[in-house]
């Protein structure tokens, strides 16, 4: 016992720590994905923002380009509409005598984005460092970005910000002079190609934010559900596995410890208890008794009845001899038909009592087919020190050796003990 259970502990904290490993390396490899997938996730949601937002840039753009090619569009002059006071004769008088007015790029801009913000949920204007519209003034995020267009650092810009309203995403692209331009800002300086200003588009991306929370967290519970799982199922195996091992691991000490035919203890494994019990036996001035057992006439009846039959013979003795004897003696198949008895704590005569019992079960069994011829030898003695217990196991063995074969030579199927 002293033996197994340091190994057993040692094979437990073993254990231990191939699980905490194979958990922390999970671990740091779903914490891993987790991060990837989320940066991921984050990036193609602010990348799609970004793309909205240019997207929205181009329409307004576009839509200019096709106002400003007709030189503006006018439209009739009814309740609420307004002419554009920044023009210079906005209004004509049609054939019918209505009255139109001009709407120039920057009008319609305008009046698209405030269609825009109460149904689409954005707002665009056009704003620059020199607007003809006072109305048309930078705040502090256009008026940066407009000055980084004209230092040409960038052609665009984007950021989050946070409003009265909450947050909102702010995209800026810049608006280059074009030919059509000329005829109401070349009087500012503007040349051809110039970027004049910049088209400033907004919407709000609080709810998108907490979106990309609330996909966060589940990102985050599913790897945890996931790791959980992951961790229980690979716990789950490798302690299928152990057990296996366990039981394989098992099985070969019991192959290493016994004879495959008998079940008996095997003669290496015998003689290592034989040698532990000569120690004791010495260590604690006691006594003992080792008996060995011949089958008579084996070899006859493996020549007659065949290998098969003798090995039921073998296996026979083997139960008779078991259940003849002390739980705690030890018993093991020496060799061929011999069989080797250790009895601790025994003198000869009690062992030579024990062995007629034994060599009487044999007798009188009808199983058997045989008898057994013993010879018994004792350590019996006080304490002594510096002994060779191997060579000792060696020599009470000798002895018992030698009165088995007298009892062979005597007519067989008798007990008798060592003289010496």
């Amino acid at each position: 016992m002293s033996n197994t259970t340091p190994k057993r502990l040692d094979e437990n904290k073993a254990f231990g720590m191939f699980m905490a490993s194979i958990g922390l390396t999970m671990l740091a490899l779903f914490v891993g994905i987790s991060i990837g997938v989320n940066a991921r996730n984050t990036q193609l949601v602010k990348e799609n923002v970004v793309e909205r937002g240019r997207a929205l840039f181009r329409q307004i753009v576009l839509t200019r380009r096709w106002a400003a090619s007709y030189g503006g569009v006018y439209v009739y002059k009814t309740d609420g509409v307004e002419s554009n006071p920044w023009l210079e004769h906005p209004d004509i008088q049609a054939a019918d005598q209505s009255i139109l007015t001009l709407r120039n790029p920057a009008l319609i801009t305008r009046e698209i984005s405030e269609l825009a913000s109460g149904s689409e949920g954005y707002r665009f204007r056009i704003t620059s460092l020199k607007p003809l519209n006072p109305g048309n003034a930078p705040d502090s995020f256009e008026e940066a970005t407009l000055r980084s267009f004209e230092d040409k650092q960038l052609a665009e810009r984007w950021d989050t910000i946070e409003t009265p309203e909450g947050r909102e995403f702010r995209y800026m692209g810049a608006l280059a002079t074009e030919q059509s331009c000329l005829e109401c800002h070349a009087k500012q300086g503007y040349q051809l190609g110039d970027v004049r200003g910049g088209i400033s588009v907004s919407f709000p991306v609080e709810t998108l934010e907490q979106e990309i929370s609330r996909g966060r967290i589940i990102i985050l519970m599913a790897s945890i559900v996931a790791l959980g799982l992951t961790m229980a199922l690979v716990v789950s195996m490798v302690s299928s596995l152990r057990s296996k091992l366990g039981t394989a691991r098992a099985e070969l000490v019991r192959m290493a410890m016994t004879d495959e035919l008998t079940g008996l203890y095997n003669r290496r494994y015998g003689m290592e208890r034989l040698i532990q019990e000569v120690e004791r036996t010495e260590r604690l001035g006691l006594s003992m008794s080792v008996a060995l057992m011949d089958a008579d006439n084996f070899k006859r009846l493996n020549d007659t009845q065949g290998h098969v039959a003798g090995d039921r013979t073998l296996k026979t003795l083997a139960v008779i001899l078991a259940s003849s004897l002390r739980p705690y003696d030890i018993l093991m198949r020496y060799g061929g038909e011999e069989f080797v008895v250790v009895l601790p704590g025994t003198t000869l005569q009690n062992a030579a009592e024990a062995c007629e019992r034994v060599r009487y079960a044999v007798e009188a069994s009808k199983d058997a087919g045989v008898t057994v011829s013993i010879g018994v030898a004792s350590l019996c003695g006080q304490k002594t020190q510096n002994h060779d217990s191997a060579a000792m196991a060696e020599a009470i063995l000798k002895k018992a050796d030698s009165a088995m074969y007298r009892a062979k030579s005597a007519g067989k199927n008798q007990v008798l003990c060592d003289e010496s």
